[in-house]
């Protein structure tokens, strides 16, 4: 049986932290429950410590035991991040309250990297952006990874009513934009060097997407970077050669939080379309969906899945299930198609919608529980009609 998210059935069958954060979200759509995210964080809970890595931190995945003593200190802080996203799917408060003295001694843990301006430095173990060439950029200062841990601090403090925490997350983001942003793009790391923190010139895809997908960055604060990312990066960028000196992103962690930023904006036809750009050839190829772009590792991979999440949410328009609440969110959005159809299972039945497009129109039926209430957001540029 399996019991809890699978890293992938050829390489290894553990399951990882961060690429849980993405399994976790399509494990609900599909099955319309959290019982597997609930078995895999346990493990998370259950030990009194866990041996060969620091007090406070938590193993880089399960199960296993890392005799080596080596850890990945991001995979912790996307950990958190994947718990606030629990509740909000299961209602779940026992394991969340549960897990708190686990998460205040991890923050504990990272105390005793701050530097004078509050940011983490020189991190140890394998610290981990995404597997590109952002993985050599992590050292002295890390912006991704700072990035990364204000969203930390920012979830505990929402999961734990500590407006501390989050107030201390605003003031790391604040340090990260004055000293990462150069104008153009946001740097990756930074050096210490005769006691003085100095700027590289290393910038990569991903480290953008880290910082508007985690609100160091908006469209509005920064317009003009968001508006090259949007118009000139994506499946093609290698083709038109744009930008050669800002390494390229992978699958893992990057193409999947460029999706997202597309999602938040409405971008529903370009996300679509960057899909199939991205992805098509994967499974054109094998059948799956793969852990890098290029077919050099694991060819199917548990976090690929969150492809399934993208379809559902800005295709069919299944924006957001709330089960606690019995509320389901439909989101309209321009995909260029006739029509589209799906079903997802809920704990209190089945959701299933259908659209197609007619004399100028989306014209759509859906059905959902007896007791469940549907909002309607409409971004397509048409008029929506109910027919059911």
């Amino acid at each position: 049986a399996v019991d809890i998210f699978m890293d992938c059935p050829s390489r290894e069958r553990a399951g990882w932290l961060c690429d849980s954060f993405f399994t976790g979200r399509v494990a609900f759509d599909l099955s319309g429950n959290t019982i597997i995210e609930k078995n895999y964080i346990e493990n998370y809970l259950l030990p009194d410590r866990f041996r060969n890595i620091p007090e406070g931190m938590l193993p880089m995945c399960y199960p296993a035991d890392h005799y080596n003593g080596r850890f990945i200190p991001n995979w912790a802080m996307w950990f958190v991040i994947e718990i606030e996203e629990y509740l909000a799917r299961s209602g779940d408060r026992e394991l969340v309250d549960a897990l708190k003295p686990r998460i205040m001694s991890l923050l504990k843990y990272f105390e005793k990297f701050r530097n004078e301006d509050g940011l983490l430095e020189k991190l140890e173990s394998w610290v981990f952006v995404e597997w590109s060439m952002a993985n050599k950029f992590v050292q002295d200062v890390s912006y991704p990874s700072n990035i990364l841990y204000a969203a930390l601090l920012e979830s505990a403090g929402r999961l734990y009513e500590d407006n501390e925490l989050v107030n201390e997350a605003e003031k790391i983001r604040a340090v990260i934009r004055r000293q990462s942003f150069d104008g153009e793009f946001f740097v990756d790391n930074a050096l210490r060097k005769d006691g003085k923190l100095e700027l590289t010139r290393n910038r990569t895809e991903v480290c953008q997407y880290f910082a508007f997908f985690f609100g160091i960055a908006n469209p509005d604060t920064h317009k003009e970077l968001w508006e090259k990312l949007r118009d000139e990066f994506g499946p093609n960028r290698g083709e038109k050669k744009a930008y050669a000196e800002i390494h390229p992103a992978n699958s893992f962690v990057g193409n999947y939080l460029r999706m997202e930023l597309l999602s938040r904006v409405g971008r529903c036809r370009q996300m679509k379309n960057e899909l199939v750009g991205y992805f098509l050839h994967m499974a054109e190829e094998t059948g799956t969906l793969w852990e890098h772009a290029k077919n050099s590792s694991s060819c199917n991979h548990g976090f690929a899945s969150h492809v399934a999440h993208c379809l559902y949410r800005d295709i069919a328009g299944i924006y957001r299930v709330d089960q606690q609440r019995k509320i389901l969110e439909l989101r309209f959005g321009d995909v260029d198609l006739d029509w589209c159809e799906g079903k997802i299972p809920t704990a209190d039945g089945e959701i299933y919608i259908r659209w197609h497009t007619e004399g100028g129109k989306i014209h759509y039926r859906v059905d959902v529980p007896s007791d469940y209430s549907v909002k309607v957001k409409n971004i397509s540029g048409r008029e929506v009609v109910r027919y059911w």
